[in-house]
Order: structure tokens, then C-alpha cells, then sequence
């Protein structure tokens, strides 16, 4: 046998990708660690750091849930706990206090939190396993010896439906323990950034069904926005009896929390070395109280707001006095839009980009991030060098000025501070002149895909032979990711791509990504029919081994 397989065990096959789990000697705890989405839980380093609440906000919220937590469930309490609210209002600030006060209480639970922008964390089907090893490591004699006899006995639950990953680890495992109050805890925060509707409903199905298991001792929290979908599961008969509902809606409560956290912030602006030169001649209290008031009623319940102004107000490349003016300018030389729940909201995001000093390639940039992101672009170290590659852009001088929206990681993933800001910008009504026509987006890189196919792309050469390791790899990318673009392209734009295609030899093409570099790797050329109806050729292989 090969040294490739060697102790090697669960062997897959799949459209001549090759799955190998190297099993020999590892524990079930050890199995487990390897196929959970460690980026996913309240206390992962790439949420670092996490939203949260404000030590002096939402505290009636967050002791609410928290005494819940310890009813027993005896007593016909609830199972569930279903936080909803609109998009900015806390949500998952409450959820992350919430899993702190379970930890530093020592009360056994387990976190997920979805995030449409991270693919990893968009994708449901590591769900019970991250859920069930942060409850195996908190219950190492109970739980975790189930589930370490589980998964040894058969490793590929790991690999199973939803369904059947929820009875192996969580509901037979959670059977054997004897809790008569305080059970363990699972919170899933952002249901609605799962991917798809219908896995959504689903994860709401199979949560509910807890329920039919008599007293099984666990407790759940989720939280989501209160979309139609959602909404539906929740109302069906199943779930009416067992599960507690809050609304984050704006209040008088709210409101004075809201005021307490732009207080706390502004004070730290004020009492930042980066701002000591700009703020000394200022008095104190700084803003004057009229002002908070404003920005108050500005704020409209949202947390969002708040938090997006006094990371603007705050940026330490700027006068922080100046950074207020020019929000609240914005605010009284804007018209009210009632129709629009985020009218204030969308008008200060306005604002931080206007001050962007090439508007044209800082919107490019979030474009081409946002493309990325629908094609489960995962290859974020590259991201700065395959930009300027591509499209000739500079993203980290283009979102310099916007620094209080996104951010640039260490690993080169550009992060959004807040999911509204993405659905702002997707929407015409909403962003007017900095709207993103994501279709048209996905047509310009479709067409710099091919185009830096084409630049490399020789009789004599394989396209993938430059000695420029970056480069190289830039390459792969575009090789692999072209088609994908073209798939989510504008209908507008297909001549333009068609003739991109046709600049390229469709023989040669074949020939140099099936040889060479990756001719072990490819699993399909296949002619597909893309949805407007212009035939192309379609490469297809393992990208965990190409890029690897």
C-alpha cells in the first residue's frame, strides 16, 4: 500500500477527490477536534475581539436570560429561548455576555455563531459537532465519555445528515445526565446568516424536537432576526408551548442604554493618547448632553449606530470634534425618511464613505469582497496581491478611510464590523449612489479572471509554471474561480465574456489546466450551459489540493 495511505481509515472517494482521515491512535475527543469550526464559538481569537454588552447596558436582558437558564424544567418551563430582533439592535452582544456569564460561572454549555461573511461559519453541517465538543470538554465524566465511545465505535457520524448528528451527539449523550436544575446551555447566535432559507427552518425543526424527548436536560438559546421564514417554524404547534419569546425592539430602556454606551465611548475618546493634543482645549463633558440626545434619537434602539459613530468619531487619524461634526451636519441637511427603519443608520454610513478620497476604488474593493465572499473565496492571504493583480486595486489604502466599517486581518480577511453594512450597500434604495450591482461585480471578475489566464497563457508554457510562488498561486485562483464568477455574472455582460473565452484557444485551454501542474487533480472538464444561455468549457477539481 501507498505511504499515502498508510493507517489510514474512513477512505472517500468522491469525484476522484480523495478524503483521508488518519485515524490510528487518535481518541474520540481527539476525531471530533478535527471536524469542528473552531473560528464558530463565543470564545474563538477570529471573533477577537467579540461584540459585546457594555457592562452597564442590557443588563435587565442579560439577567433575564441568565435566570432562565437555571429553572428546571420540571415545572413545564420553556426549553428554548428565541431572542429576534432587527438588524443593529445587540443581538449578538447579548449572546456573547450571555456565554461569558455561563463560563465564568462554570455552567456547562456550548456556542455557535453564524456569520454569512466567513463561509466556514455560514455552513451548518459542523454545527453539533463544535456544539457537542465544547460540551464534552465541559463534561469530561458524562458527556464526554459518551461521546468519546461514540465516535470511536464510528467515526463517521461526523459525516451524517443533521439529523443524525443531533441524536448521536447531543441527544443520546445528553440522556445519560441527571440535571434537576441548571442544565447545560447551547446558544446559537445569527440563525439567519445560516446558509439558505430552508436549512434555516430546518435547524429550527431540529432544535424544537428537543422537546419530544421528554425532559431531556438542555437548554436552549438562539437568536435571529425575525425573518418570514423563521417566524413560520416558530409559530407552528410544536413549538408554542416550549419555547420563551423577546423581541429587541426600542424602548425607554434601550434608549438610556444606549446613551450610557455612547457616554462610556466618547470618554475614552476623549482619554485616548492617540487624541490628547486634539481634545485638551476641549470642555468637559464632552459632547454637550443635547448632543447625546440627538445621536440618541438617531440611534433609534439600533446599537449599530452607536457603535459605528464612535468607531468613526474615535478613528486615531482624526480630530474627533471635527469626525462629530460632520455626522451630525449630515443628519440635520438629511430629509427624514420614514419609510426606512435604517434611515439614520444608512445616512451615517453614507457620511464614512464620502470620506473616502477615491470613492470609485474603495466601493471596487468592498465589491470584489463581497464576490469573493459568494464564491467561498477562502484564500484571504492572497487577497491584496490577487487585487492589484486582477483589478489593479489597492485594498488596504482603498478601505483605509473606512476603517470604523472594515478591517483588514493579520491572515488578509477583510472583515465587516456589521452584516448591515453588506445588505446597505446590496441595496439600491438604501446606499443611492454607493449601491454595489453585485451581478455586475461578478462579471468584472469573471473577465480579470481570464484575462490574467490569457497573460500567462503560452503554447510553450504551463500557465502555472511561473516561478513567482504569489504569483503562481494568483493564478490557481483565477483558473479556479472564473467559472463561479461568471455563474452569478450580469446578463449585460455576457458578449464581452463570451469574447474573453473565445480570445483563449478552447483546445489549449483543455490541454494546459488538465496537464502539467494540475493534471492529477482534475476531476471534471465537462461543456456547461451557464444561466444566460452561452456554452463554455468548465474546469473542475479538489481545491483543497491545488491550493494546498
Amino acid at each position: 500500500m501507498p505511504d499515502f495511505f498508510r493507517n489510514a481509515r474512513n477512505i472517500q472517494i468522491i469525484d476522484s477527490q480523495f478524503n483521508v482521515a488518519h485515524n490510528e491512535g487518535l481518541t474520540g475527543l481527539q476525531i471530533l477536534f478535527q471536524n469542528i469550526i473552531h473560528g464558530a464559538t463565543h470564545d474563538a481569537a477570529e471573533r477577537y475581539p467579540p461584540p459585546k454588552c457594555h457592562p452597564n447596558t442590557r443588563k435587565a436582558i442579560v439577567n433575564n436570560i441568565i435566570e432562565w437558564t437555571h429553572r428546571s424544567l420540571e415545572i413545564n418551563e420553556s426549553q428554548m429561548f428565541w431572542l429576534n430582533g432587527p438588524a443593529g439592535v445587540g443581538k449578538t452582544a447579548i449572546a456573547q455576555t450571555v456565554c461569558e456569564r455561563l463560563q465564568e460561572s462554570h455552567r456547562p454549555s456550548g456556542s455557535f455563531f453564524f456569520s454569512r461573511t466567513v463561509a466556514m461559519r455560514s455552513d451548518p453541517k459542523s454545527l453539533f459537532s463544535t456544539i457537542a465538543y465544547q460540551l464534552a470538554i465541559a463534561m469530561p465524566a458524562t458527556f464526554g465519555k459518551a461521546i468519546e465511545e461514540k465516535i470511536k465505535g464510528d467515526p463517521s457520524i461526523l459525516k451524517k445528515n443533521m439529523t443524525l448528528q443531533l441524536e448521536k451527539l447531543i441527544i443520546e449523550p445528553i440522556q445519560l445526565l441527571d440535571f434537576a436544575t441548571s442544565p447545560p446551555v447551547i446558544v446559537i447566535d445569527g440563525l439567519d446568516e445560516c446558509q439558505g432559507e430552508t436549512t434555516q427552518g430546518e435547524i429550527v425543526r431540529l432544535l424544537g424536537s428537543l422537546s419530544q424527548h421528554g425532559d431531556l436536560p438542555i437548554k436552549v438559546i438562539l437568536t435571529s432576526r425575525p425573518e418570514p421564514w423563521i417566524c413560520h417554524e416558530f409559530d407552528a404547534g410544536l413549538f408554542l408551548p416550549h419555547t420563551r419569546r423577546l423581541f429587541l425592539e426600542q424602548t425607554s430602556e434601550t434608549d438610556e442604554d444606549i446613551r450610557t454606551f455612547l457616554r462610556s465611548g466618547f470618554s475614552d475618546v476623549c482619554s485616548s493618547p492617540d487624541h490628547r493634543s486634539a481634545m485638551e482645549d476641549i470642555s468637559k463633558p464632552w459632547p454637550a448632553d443635547s448632543v447625546v440626545d440627538e445621536l440618541v434619537d438617531k440611534a433609534s434602539g439600533q446599537f449599530i449606530y452607536a457603535s459605528t459613530l464612535l468607531k468613526f468619531v474615535g478613528d486615531p487619524f482624526k480630530c474627533p470634534p471635527d469626525q462629530l461634526d460632520l455626522v451630525l451636519a449630515a443628519a440635520s441637511t438629511s430629509k427624514n425618511n420614514s419609510t426606512n427603519p435604517f434611515a439614520d443608520l444608512d445616512r451615517l454610513y453614507i457620511e464614512i464613505l464620502s470620506t473616502s478620497p477615491d470613492k470609485q476604488q474603495t466601493l471596487d474593493v468592498l465589491g470584489a469582497v463581497l464576490a469573493l465572499m459568494d464564491v467561498k473565496f477562502e484564500w484571504w492571504q492572497l487577497f491584496v496581491g490577487y487585487m492589484k493583480q486582477l483589478l489593479d486595486l489597492q485594498p488596504e489604502k482603498a478601505l483605509r478611510s473606512i476603517r470604523s466599517l472594515t478591517d483588514i486581518s493579520e491572515d488578509g480577511r477583510v472583515k465587516f464590523f456589521h452584516k448591515s453594512f453588506p445588505d446597505f450597500l446590496l441595496d439600491a434604495s438604501r446606499s443611492d449612489s454607493y449601491f454595489i450591482d453585485i451581478n455586475v461585480m461578478h462579471s468584472r471578475m469573471a473577465v480579470a479572471c481570464l484575462k490574467s489566464i490569457r497573460l500567462r497563457y503560452t503554447t510553450e508554457t504551463d500557465i502555472f509554471s511561473s516561478p513567482d510562488e504569489i504569483s503562481r498561486t494568483q493564478v490557481q485562483c483565477a483558473v479556479r474561480f472564473w467559472d463561479a464568477h461568471w455563474m452569478l455574472s450580469a446578463a449585460t455582460h455576457q458578449s464581452q465574456l463570451c469574447d474573453e473565452i473565445k480570445s483563449i484557444d478552447a483546445s489549449l485551454f483543455y490541454y494546459h489546466v488538465t496537464q502539467g501542474w494540475v493534471r492529477e487533480r482534475a476531476s471534471t472538464v465537462q461543456h456547461r450551459q451557464n444561466r444566460h444561455g452561452c456554452s463554455y468549457i468548465g474546469v473542475a477539481y479538489p481545491v483543497e489540493k491545488t491550493l494546498a
